[in-house]
């Protein structure tokens, strides 16, 4: 005959048959065993179709092979949470545009430890503190207004963009470091307000090298030395620019003596200049010739000549000063 399963008791006949308490009733019900107990209830392979589900102080877990838990909406629905944490598990979205939003209550933050991005883009983003590991940057544009790491551009420019017309980009080291540049190529403008080769010898390259004021030596590149015994006396300054003092003496008409300069700035290609610089008498200095015979590494040799049937200085001696300079020079 009909037995009634309503209730929290049935007949012990019934004792492992679950029941709904209260009937069809369109009512939240609880599900009881046939003693009375509100129990569990697990649904097998079968589908299970629910229009509204609510959860209250129990979780959803998945125990197949991947463990994959998948909530999808109806429609523009979302899944909406006041609370979520994620053990192990990961985030994704299966839309069509792909799109994952976090937005957290009032002033909280979203914290991620540890974020892998291979794709898509990053913006309306402000990012604060120091940055370390960047490796790789393949957009078109990097701003920065301090970089504290190293920064490697791959094919890419470093531009200053802006709607003023006149930006600077400076590049500048950190306490006694330098801005190295291993091979440059500057097609415009000037390098100004430095000096080039401060410490050593620097070579300048290029097929015009045009100076708009001075161009020779700074100081420092040159030096002076004093001839002694006698103006055939050969003297020594490693310098490549400087003064030479001659013996005091006089030089008879038509002859000439020479001298040689031992000088390691001098190379077997190079020119060396000179010229007097002054010692020489007013009235006749006009005779006198100097010129260098020879050049060979590390060494010169300076004529002084006389162009006159009489000796110069007329009357007893002078005592000349040379200057000189090397030019560099290259026979291929």
């Amino acid at each position: 005959m009909p037995i009634n399963l309503t209730g929290s008791n049935i007949s012990a006949t019934f004792d492992q048959l679950l029941h709904v308490d209260d009937g069809p009733a369109a009512t939240e019900k609880v599900v009881y065993g046939g003693t009375g107990v509100a129990t569990a209830l697990k649904v097998g392979t079968q589908s299970v179709s629910v229009d509204n589900i609510q959860f209250d102080g129990n979780t959803i877990s998945s125990t197949d092979t991947n463990g994959d838990i998948e909530l999808t909406p109806n429609g523009t629905g979302a899944v909406t949470t006041d609370n979520l944490s994620f053990d192990g598990n990961t985030i994704a979205t299966t839309d069509a545009n792909g799109n994952l939003i976090l937005a957290p209550n009032g002033t909280g933050s979203v914290n991620i430890s540890n974020i892998n991005v291979t794709g898509g883009s990053i913006s309306g983003v402000t990012f604060t503190g120091t940055f370390n590991g960047i490796t790789s940057i393949t957009a078109t544009s990097f701003f920065t207004d301090t970089l504290d790491a190293g920064l490697t551009l791959a094919g890419q420019a470093l531009t200053a963009d802006g709607t003023d017309t006149d930006i600077d980009i400076d590049i500048t080291p950190k306490g006694t470091g330098e801005v190295n540049l291993p091979k440059v190529d500057i097609d415009g403008g000037a390098i100004d307000g430095t000096t080039i080769g401060a410490t050593a010898v620097s070579t300048i390259r290029g097929s015009t090298v045009l100076a708009t004021q001075g161009a020779g030596y700074a100081t420092g590149a040159g030096g002076t030395v004093t001839q002694l015994t006698s103006r055939t006396t050969g003297v020594t300054l490693n310098q490549a620019c400087g003064a030479i003092t001659l013996v005091a003496g006089s030089l008879a008409g038509h002859e000439a003596d020479e001298f040689t300069l031992t000088n390691s700035e001098i190379a077997a290609t190079d020119v060396v200049i000179v010229n007097i610089k002054s010692g020489a008498d007013a009235a006749t200095r006009k005779y006198y010739t100097i010129a260098v015979t020879s050049v060979s590494a590390g060494s010169c040799t300076i004529s002084i000549g006389n162009n006159d049937n009489g000796t110069l200085p007329a009357a007893g001696t002078d005592t000349l000063v040379l200057s000189f300079a090397v030019i560099k020079g290259v026979t291929s």
